[in-house]
């Protein structure tokens, strides 16, 4: 499965909508994102990776956007917008508990919940780490 929602979510946010409606979305994009996996195991398939969301609040794009607003909070330990990444992880627990209800519904089917916020959260962390 490819990254389904991100587009939603920037569009919003690029456009100015508040972080709180954009809220509202997620669980219109994980219900979209949960019917295109039913689909597929419709179809036959056995094994499905599906990605959560990456940090946005790690984002060039937002933090470029938010540079100098008071109005957001920054981690001090990685630079990032705590909002936005507190949003993306919302979207992902939802994600998760979605996905956890198809594994008990499809015990023949392997899904793989591809954590791409952990991933990269440890590059924003420990940057010395991987040469950066």
């Amino acid at each position: 499965m490819g990254e389904i929602g991100g587009n939603d979510y920037n569009h919003a946010l690029e456009s100015g909508i508040s972080i709180a409606e954009v809220e509202t979305y997620v669980p219109f994009v994980i219900n979209a994102i949960i019917s295109a996996v039913n689909e597929l195991i419709e179809l036959g398939a056995r094994t499905l990776v599906i990605p959560g969301n990456l940090p946005i609040g790690c984002s060039a794009t937002y933090l470029t956007m938010f540079y100098g607003s008071n109005k957001m909070q920054y981690d001090n330990s990685t630079g990032c917008i705590t909002q936005l990444n507190k949003f993306a992880e919302y979207h992902n627990e939802l994600l998760n508990t979605e996905l956890n209800q198809i594994r008990e519904d499809n015990p023949e089917v392997n899904i793989i919940y591809a954590d791409y916020y952990n991933a990269a959260m440890q590059i924003f962390r420990y940057p010395n780490t991987y040469g950066t």
